[in-house]
């Protein structure tokens, strides 16, 4: 035991290396703040816009940012979109003539496949959001009137979006054009509006990749934290389903003494019925002594997680074996004291207002409550059983 966490350790440290200096940045955890930062940056774009995401649905808030877009697109800027097929399914085809019209270079990624569950599973689930190579952010929010409140009766979703300036903006291109058939362009000439910034540094950072079959990196760097923990392990989570490996790591921690919690949608969800998979698996979890806490008023979209008060990931990934083994993943691991600091101080006041889930109510509830779970853990199995096949953990 001692051996293994000597080489997390060094895995750790030795990564460390490879992040870059972060001198500028913005931590954003809610819809308002959000929306009101993507609107504020797209319209003062001046050279080049990419914009990645699973959803991009037809609504008022999404119709306002195809607005901006095509606008920018008129004036000369150089817009980029890049949307999966399966989340932006409803995208309406007068939009894309829209664009089109404008200027814009509108790509849907990966057309429904037929044959093979796996080609099936495999969608590009990134945000990315790009702005005159200075600002990049990434989050987990998608273009909707359901994340915003546009519909009466609905509450915002609770979401992240990172943003940041300094030569991850580089990197950040550099990937988005992954999934393009362009190749990277260079950054169109022109004059920003946007002041220097200063060459210090609050931290570090680095993009996580989940691009399967290629690379893991999400997964490999989580499942390198889990292992390395000392004091704690948060997560933040909509869906918890992960591969046995990663939970027997989870179990390990637990038995070293590490504080481990999980904050996860509760009553308001965009899947009821996958919910009730999840929960199948909380008596098992709390018996191995992990603390689950659900979170009440609204849908919790977020997806971060923090490590002894220091190591931090947060982006587009869920904490499934869809995000970690199959889907399209880009996440940001971070190593900044003052993002830690929220971090760790949103999730005290988050467990502070979720439903703490205690093992002996729990167990008591009646068979017709525990059933349909039961039969959703049950297909559960059986998905990953067929979507992983041989595939070697």
């Amino acid at each position: 035991m001692v051996e293994s966490r000597l080489l997390t350790g060094h895995l750790l440290r030795r990564r460390t290396r490879q992040q870059e200096a972060i001198p500028d940045w913005a931590l954003l955890n809610d819809m308002q703040s959000i929306a009101a930062w993507l609107e504020t940056r797209l319209s003062a774009a001046s050279r080049e816009i990419l914009l990645e995401n699973y959803i991009f649905a037809a609504g008022l808030w999404p119709r306002q940012i195809l607005r901006i877009l095509c606008d920018k697109a008129l004036t000369g800027v150089a817009v980029y979109i890049t949307l999966d097929a399966l989340g932006s399914r409803s995208f309406p085809e007068s939009w894309i003539s829209e664009l089109r019209q404008s200027g814009a270079h509108l790509h849907f990624y990966h057309r429904l496949q037929l044959k093979g569950l796996e080609k099936r599973l495999r969608r590009t689930h990134r945000r990315i959001v790009a702005i005159d190579g200075q600002w990049l952010a990434v989050g987990g929010f998608a273009l909707d009137d359901e994340w915003l409140d546009a519909k009466p009766g609905s509450p915002p979703y609770r979401d992240m979006l990172f943003a940041c300036r300094g030569s991850l903006v580089d990197r950040g291109r550099e990937i988005f054009f992954r999934h393009r058939p362009e190749h990277l362009p260079a950054l169109p000439a022109g004059v920003s509006e946007e002041m220097a910034f200063s060459p210090e540094s609050w931290g570090e950072g680095r993009f996580l990749e989940g691009t399967p079959p290629a690379s893991y990196a999400v997964r490999r760097r989580l499942l390198a934290a889990i292992r390395g923990a000392r004091q704690s392990i948060w997560i933040a989570t909509p869906y918890f389903n992960p591969d046995p490996v990663i939970l027997r790591s989870i179990y390990r921690a637990v038995q070293r003494g590490v504080d481990v919690r999980l904050l996860l949608a509760g009553r308001i969800t965009d899947h009821p019925l996958l919910r009730f998979g999840i929960q199948a698996y909380y008596q098992k979890l709390m018996r191995r002594g992990v603390h689950i806490y659900e979170y009440q008023g609204a849908f919790l979209h977020a997806k971060y997680v923090l490590v002894d008060r220091s190591w931090a990931t947060l982006g587009s990934a869920n904490f499934d074996f869809l995000s970690l083994w199959f889907n399209h993943e880009l996440n940001l691991e971070l190593r900044l004291a003052r993002v830690s600091l929220l971090l760790h101080g949103l999730f005290v006041r988050e467990f502070a207002i979720s439903r703490k889930i205690d093992l002996e109510p729990w167990r008591k509830r009646p068979y017709w409550r525990r059933l349909p779970e039961w039969c959703l853990a049950q297909l559960d199995r059986w998905v990953q059983a067929h979507a992983m096949g041989q595939r070697r953990y």
